[in-house]
């Protein structure tokens, strides 16, 4: 079965390879004629995204390693999957990987489309900042004030719950309340008026408690504020502005794309294809954006603080920030020695590792696709990978990615300058 498998996915990467020869060094907005639903990529983007029509000449050495790391350990194992490294605030990787479906013979490219799940989650929390830009909205509005039907059972503790409770999963109500009815496919709206049956864990601001649900509450407070539904107000406030072409909302959208990865689980030794499952597009802002790595290029470099006329210095500094810290729990993480201070921002986890402060992070998975995501601004580098399987490799991702940054950082550091560093943290 291994060697079945292995030749399958040789197959295909060959395929992916002469492929990728030919799309991977297109620039943004060259594809209008097949994908013409948004303007040209800005020029700033766009020179920031040329450079992949030559490798970069100085490519640093703990990128050349972690991209050996995806192409020979986790490529094989995964259907397909899709790259993004950023280092010095430029795009030193942008790849893909295998198939979009197995038994297929259609590889991975940077313009696949992906589901990213609960990243989608920051999406929102920039969304947000839109309005707080333009003193239609503050961090710190009760949401009470903008929602006046929705209704808890504490009335009290209802009042209390701010935008910035709502993004930062402080609510204080219970960790995950109803997702087992996104599950079972129960509507948004009932699934709303449910949270009156719910008894708080704490009050608001106090403590931390994921969420889905609740989180799509600032789907309701964007359209009351902006009078457009959630995703218009993305697409045309984010989407568009960021030349993020093939970005979009919802199964109708994925399916429209030319090159769409499908949904994969691991059953009876094997990934097999699976139906899109669509409970969790019913919870846009919470989890239903489609996206490809060509898009998070450009989604990245925006949080990285290289789109000011979009998500200024201030915005970004809101949604970075260290809001509620989290145990080792519910960090994501578990026990790591170098990873300290994890804590929940505003629809991103933040957290310190080894030497360097805030780096910011979020992860996502629905049936059939994991997307990771993460960076730190003052260092300018970053990482997105997708993958159309619900491997459990996705974590140690973002983890090997950040070891070797860490790695390579100290083996290139004098010794005395790297013990004048480790007193200062």
């Amino acid at each position: 079965m291994y060697f079945r498998r292995l030749k399958t996915f040789a197959a295909a990467s060959l395929l992916m390879v002469a492929s990728f020869t030919s799309h991977a060094i297109e620039l943004p907005g060259a594809n209008l004629a097949e994908n013409d639903r948004y303007d040209t990529l800005p020029p700033m983007i766009a020179e920031a995204l040329a450079q992949l029509t030559t490798p970069p000449r100085n490519t640093p050495a703990y990128i050349t390693e972690f991209e050996q790391y995806i192409a020979q350990t986790v490529a094989p194992s995964v259907p397909g999957a899709a790259l993004l490294v950023v280092a010095d605030g430029k795009v030193q990787v942008m790849n893909g990987y295998g198939v979009r479906k197995v038994g297929s013979h259609d590889p991975v490219t940077p313009d696949t489309v992906f589901r990213l799940a609960s990243v989608s989650k920051t999406i929102a929390s920039a969304a947000t900042g839109l309005l707080v830009q333009e003193n239609k909205l503050l961090w710190d509005t009760p949401v009470s004030a903008t929602l006046s039907n929705l209704n808890f059972k504490n009335s009290t503790y209802g009042k209390l719950i701010t935008v910035r409770d709502i993004l930062a999963h402080t609510t204080g109500l219970p960790a995950h309340a109803y997702t087992n009815l996104i599950e079972d496919q129960v509507p948004y709206e009932e699934t709303v008026k449910r949270l009156s049956l719910l008894d708080f864990t704490c009050p608001p601001h106090r403590c931390y408690g994921y969420q889905n649900v609740v989180f799509s509450l600032i789907g309701d407070i964007i359209y009351a504020k902006s009078g457009e539904s959630y995703e218009d107000f993305v697409v045309n406030r984010l989407f568009r502005p960021l030349g993020m072409n093939s970005a979009s909302f919802g199964l109708e959208a994925l399916e429209q794309s030319r090159n769409y990865a499908q949904p994969h689980v691991w059953r009876r030794g094997q990934w097999r294809n699976v139906k899109i499952n669509t409970n969790y597009y019913n919870f846009a802002p919470a989890a239903g954006a489609n996206a490809s790595i060509r898009d998070m290029a450009s989604w990245m470099l925006a949080h990285l603080g290289q789109r000011q006329d979009v998500l200024p210095t201030t915005t970004l500094d809101e949604m970075q920030s260290k809001v509620i810290k989290t145990s080792v729990a519910r960090s994501h993480y578990g026990v790591r020695s170098n990873m300290i201070n994890t804590y929940y921002g505003l629809g991103w986890r933040v957290f310190d590792f080894g030497a360097h402060k805030n780096f910011v992070h979020h992860g996502g998975w629905v049936q059939g696709y994991r997307a990771e995501m993460v960076f730190n601004r003052d260092l300018q580098i970053g990482m997105v990978f997708l993958t159309n399987s619900e491997t459990r490799l996705a974590r140690d991702v973002i983890l090997n990615f950040v070891n070797l940054y860490e790695k390579h950082r100290q083996s290139d550091m004098p010794p005395q300058l790297l013990r004048a560093d480790a007193k200062t943290h």
